[in-house]
């Protein structure tokens, strides 16, 4: 028994140790944060214990899954400027199932070395420790330990004040305790009803020929007209001509002339950093303020997937528009299947209409989704059209891919101008996708020049490309 507590104590006291290498990095804990801390430790060494009968193989476990807890925030804080958040949890059965999508952003010795090494220790640990003796009291004991521990772990979890900034939280509470009381207050009632008031405020809850709120900009230009509406989502775009000067301006030619003629263009200000497209992507569809949706924020669709969501397609199709989601990837990915029809997407074409498609680097190309537009835009001619467009081809990570330097000539002024550094190649491969895009934008705008029914044309960036690097060497913030 005495073995059994110095095992838990050494585990608590040394649970501490990962978070002194967490970016942004944790500031000195207070004694409540040590508590609560401690408390998560005991539920989870307790619970391996129960299950494998070996202390210290319990402890060893739990070091090691806040070690792989730490790197994941770190490594994920590099890319996308933000640490691990509580909703990303729920994201773990989709890493494995589209591997190349989460994993190369971890970099090779988290993704394989890694797991090699835990292997071999748990084998060795297991076989080295002889299981302890059953005992009914301890097995009772431990159970009613892990009860307490949870019941005032989530009343301590429920007093904290949190500010719902991921790095804040960390920085104040520390990573454990900020998941955990991430997780908590999530669940809660209070917070659940608030987000539902929030769905309920959207401009875009409709009656059937008018809008409850305001209408967004985008609509004023047009609502009256019947016109056909393609909005285009497009993978990691923005203006990459600021990042350095050699850079050529006909990267985005096509992009400059229809901002020229446009209603509407300028900076925009997305939810997101180097990834997380579905948050820029709700946020659109909604008309919602991102901090509206709370700590759901992180993970809408999971969260919102049992509820009625008002959107700029339902408030189309009361309308009478034929709205129309065209994604080439899996439908199932991130929940769109299950939420897209509950906000008014009559039809989703997803990644199995583009099977025979051609991919440029590991994806659908955006010229294959601009022929998918515009044969829906030739198919439905009895209703007007709202197609929702969001392109695959530009989603990193840029370093898996090949460009040669006669290529990538192409995109700088003079290459000799742009100053070399590790991982300038993936600036030029990002460039090479980006200018597929802009010839995406051309294609379109031509297309419905020539098309009898009036086409309005919106185009937008999710987020900003993850090129830590060489935002780091450019100085872009």
């Amino acid at each position: 028994m005495l073995t059994f507590v110095l095992v838990l104590l050494m585990t608590i006291a040394l649970s501490f140790l990962p978070e002194r290498y967490l970016r942004p990095k944790t500031p000195q804990l207070k004694i409540s944060h040590i508590i609560l801390q401690a408390l998560l430790v005991t539920q989870v060494f307790l619970g391996i214990t129960l299950i494998v009968q070996r202390p210290i193989f319990a402890g060893l476990a739990v070091l090691i899954f806040l070690i792989i807890l730490v790197g994941v925030s770190n490594a994920k804080f590099k890319a996308l400027r933000e640490p691990m958040v509580f909703s990303d949890f729920a994201m773990f059965a989709q890493a494995f199932k589209h591997p190349r999508l989460y994993f190369p952003f971890l970099g090779l010795a988290p993704v394989i070395i890694a797991p090699v090494l835990i292997i071999g220790l748990i084998i060795a640990v297991l076989s080295i420790e002889p299981a302890l003796p059953f005992r009914w009291e301890r097995i009772i004991s431990s159970i009613g330990a892990i009860l307490l521990a949870y019941y005032l772990s989530k009343k301590m979890a429920l007093g904290l004040k949190l500010v719902d900034e991921p790095a804040e939280d960390n920085a104040t509470h520390g990573l454990q305790n900020s998941l955990f009381a991430y997780t908590q207050q999530a669940r809660t009632d209070t917070h659940r009803q608030r987000v539902i008031q929030a769905l309920n405020d959207s401009p875009f809850a409709t009656e059937p020929s008018c809008f409850k709120n305001t209408p967004p900009p985008f609509f004023t230009h047009f609502r009256d007209e019947k016109t056909n509406i393609t909005v285009i989502q497009s993978e990691s775009f923005f203006d990459a001509r600021r990042l350095h000067p050699s850079i050529k301006s006909n990267v985005l030619k096509h992009f400059d002339r229809i901002c020229s003629k446009s209603a509407q263009h300028g900076k925009l200000n997305v939810p997101a950093w180097g990834a997380n497209t579905m948050r820029s992507e709700f946020t659109f569809l909604t008309g919602l303020d991102f901090k509206d949706m709370g700590l759901y924020r992180y993970y809408p669709y999971h969260f919102l997937s049992g509820l009625p969501i008002s959107s700029i397609a339902s408030a189309l199709k009361s309308q009478g528009y034929y709205c129309v989601c065209i994604h080439p990837h899996h439908a199932s990915f991130f929940g769109r299947d299950r939420v897209f029809p509950k906000m008014g997407f009559d039809e989703f074409i997803d990644i199995e209409s583009f099977d025979s498609t051609p991919r440029l680097g590991p994806y659908v190309s955006d010229e294959a989704v601009t022929e998918k537009i515009l044969e829906i835009t030739q198919k439905i001619t009895d209703k007007p059209l709202f197609i929702f467009a969001i392109t695959m081809e530009n989603h990193g990570p840029l370093y898996l891919e090949k460009i040669t330097n006669e290529e990538s000539q192409e995109f700088f002024i003079k290459r000799d101008k742009m100053p070399y550094f590790q991982g300038s190649d993936e600036l030029a491969i990002y460039l090479r996708h980006l200018k597929n895009a802009d010839k995406m934008i051309d294609k379109l705008t031509q297309a419905y020049s020539l098309s009898e029914r009036k086409t309005r044309l919106c185009f937008y960036g999710d987020h900003v490309p993850s090129i830590p690097k060489i935002f780091e060497h450019l100085a872009y913030h």
